[in-house]
Formats: C-alpha cells, sequence, structure tokens
C-alpha cells in the first residue's frame, strides 16, 4: 500500500504540474529544462539510496528518501525548483516486496494495478481542486506513505559493505535498451498534457477524464498480464504489446479531434506499459537479492539520463508549434528498443 498510494501523485502531477508551471509564466523550453533535470537528480537520489539500501537494509532508506519528497513538494510551493528533488526512492521497495514473495508476477501485477487505481483518483483531482491544492494533497499522501511503511519488518540486513559493483552488469548492459525507451519517452510524456492544451486549447480539468479512463483500462489490463505472460511467455508479451502502441503512437498526431486523440492515448498508454508487471518480475529473477536495490536503480538511470534530454527539445520545438516531431522521434527510438530486448532476451526462460 505504501508502494501504491502515490499513485494518487503520479496520476495529478501528469496533468498538472507543466500546467502549473506554465501558470507561473514559465516557457516552454524552461518548463522542459526543469522536468528533464528533475528525471536524472531524482534517479541519481535513488541509486544513492539503493546503494546505501543494498550495503544496510533498505527500509531506513526509504524512510530517508520519502523525507526528502516531503520536503520537496512543500517547497514547489515557493519554487518550481524543488521539483527537481521530489520524487525518488522508488526502487527500493520494489526490493522489499520481492523478499517477502515467491509469485512475482503476481505479486507486481496487484501492486502495479493497485497503483493505477490510485492514479486514477489523482487524474480525477484538477476537476475538484485547484493546482495549489493538488500539491499540498501530494505532500500529506507521501506522509501517510511513510507512516504505512514504518510496521513493515525487513529480512535482508544488507552486504554492510558500500559497492557500485553488480556481477550482474552483463543482464544490466543488454536491459541498456531501457536508455533508448527512455529517450523516447522524454520527448513526449512529461510534456503530453501541454500538447493536448495547445493542439486543442483544452484545460486541466477536461483532460481529467481522459487520463482517468486510461489509468483504468491499464488497472485492469495489468491484473492479465500474468496470464498473458504464462500463454506467450514474459519476453513475447512485452514485444507484442509494445509493438501494436508503437503502431497507434505513430498516428496520434493526426488526430482530428480531441475525442479521437483522447482514444488513442488510452489505448496506447494501455498496451505499452500492460507488461510492466511481467518486466519488473524479469528483472528481479535475473538479479541476485544482495544487487536488486542497485539493479533497479541502475536500470532507473539509464532510462533516465536520456529521458531527461528530450523535454527540453520538445519545449524548444512546442515553442515554434512544432507539435508532431516528437510522437515520430519517439515511435522510432521505441521501435528500435523493442527489436533490441527482443533480439538479447527472446532465448532466456526464467
Amino acid at each position: 500500500m505504501s508502494s501504491s498510494l502515490p499513485g494518487v501523485i503520479w496520476g495529478a502531477n501528469t496533468i498538472i504540474i507543466p500546467l502549473y508551471f506554465k501558470s507561473l509564466g514559465l516557457s516552454t523550453l524552461l518548463i522542459g529544462e526543469i522536468l528533464g533535470s528533475a528525471i536524472v537528480l531524482n534517479t541519481l537520489l535513488s541509486l544513492f539510496f539503493a546503494t546505501l539500501g543494498d550495503a544496510f537494509g533498505r527500509k531506513r532508506y526509504i524512510i530517508i528518501s520519502r523525507s526528502v519528497s516531503i520536503l520537496s513538494y512543500f517547497l514547489i510551493l515557493f519554487t518550481p525548483f524543488a521539483y527537481l528533488f521530489a520524487n525518488q526512492g522508488y526502487g527500493l521497495i520494489s526490493s522489499l516486496i520481492a523478499e517477502k514473495t515467491q509469485d512475482l508476477d503476481k505479486i507486481f501485477a496487484y501492486r502495479t494495478s493497485l497503483n493505477i487505481i490510485f492514479s486514477i483518483m489523482g487524474s480525477l483531482l484538477p476537476l475538484f481542486l485547484s493546482y495549489i491544492e493538488i500539491i499540498v494533497m501530494d505532500a500529506g499522501i507521501l506522509i501517510v506513505s511513510l507512516l504505512l511503511i514504518l510496521p513493515v519488518k525487513e529480512k535482508y540486513k544488507g552486504t554492510k559493505k558500500l559497492s557500485l559493483h553488480l556481477s550482474s552488469f552483463r543482464i544490466i548492459g543488454k536491459l541498456s535498451t531501457e536508455a533508448i525507451i527512455g529517450l523516447g519517452a522524454g520527448f513526449l510524456l512529461p510534456m503530453l498534457s501541454l500538447w493536448f492544451n495547445l493542439k486543442f486549447g483544452v484545460t486541466a480539468s477536461s483532460l481529467s477524464p481522459i487520463y482517468a479512463i486510461s489509468e483504468a483500462t491499464l488497472a485492469l489490463g495489468t491484473l492479465f498480464s500474468p496470464y498473458l505472460g504464462r500463454r506467450l511467455g514474459r519476453i513475447r508479451t512485452i514485444f507484442f504489446t509494445h509493438l501494436l502502441a508503437i503502431i497507434i503512437l505513430f498516428f496520434m498526431p493526426f488526430s482530428p479531434s480531441l475525442f479521437i486523440a483522447g482514444v488513442l492515448y488510452v489505448s496506447r498508454n494501455t498496451l505499452m506499459n500492460i507488461s510492466g508487471p511481467l518486466m519488473n518480475s524479469f528483472v528481479m529473477k535475473i538479479v541476485k537479492e544482495e544487487e536488486r536495490g542497485r539493479a533497479n536503480s541502475m536500470l532507473q538511470l539509464l532510462d533516465a539520463i536520456p529521458r531527461s534530454i528530450g523535454p527540453t527539445i520538445t519545449g524548444y520545438l512546442f515553442s515554434f508549434n512544432n507539435l508532431s516531431f516528437p510522437f515520430f522521434i519517439t515511435a522510432t527510438l521505441y521501435l528500435t528498443a523493442t527489436i533490441l530486448f527482443y533480439f538479447f532476451f527472446k532465448d532466456v526462460n526464467v
């Protein structure tokens, strides 16, 4: 529950943060720079906490990272640059969950589905609350998340040695396709609500139902991901769902109306992310327990560094009213990463 509750924050902030920064008078370029920099800084913080967690036990560093996030969300009310430190440390909870179950596919599917249900709630908040009220609520949700983790008992005691070395480094290298996914995602996803606003002139409250429906569809879809994994295999499921999502993404900028764009967005989001629990369990199974925190965070870093580049470039393109090109870049990068991932892991069976 502590891991899933911040889904409310994700659901709300995906819509409001770019628009809140725009309401403060920030240019689209500066908005992109803040969002891009936040991705890298938060991921570096996650890697720092994960390294400490693998060495000395994860729970205490989950608590510390949550505390940093809580403070950052309060500070966003005074400066948008506090967002640079607002979201980090989530890989540690995945490692903590993994030590408590054998059926990783099922537990990560439940966790993801619950996370998305909370995200639906977050997507609906702009219908009722202002930007400031939502940001205050974000901090309150993180406080509840912190309180929920306190009673959880941890068995893992750590290696007692600080190290970034991974014996699973060769596997992590093959998973570096995540860097290409991150680069593609960075061009589009952090700025997508702004794209809707610029193309169709809609507000956060108008986008709220689209994002909520998208998350609801994904929540149902992720519950079926273990079934798909058993029928098709983890790797084939990831490959085929991503391929369908990429085709839909390519056609999205040609949408003649908000309704069509919304339908395509919902379809793409569901297909691209439905296999997320299978990917999480796959990573947990192929790396050693004492390396899970660092492995998770290094994969996030591989995703985050290129992802951070995209929002700045997209913000620059948007400033010239070029609203289509980021979609084509993202689709091309996604396709490249998906093909490479399938080539590297098609014969792996865990």
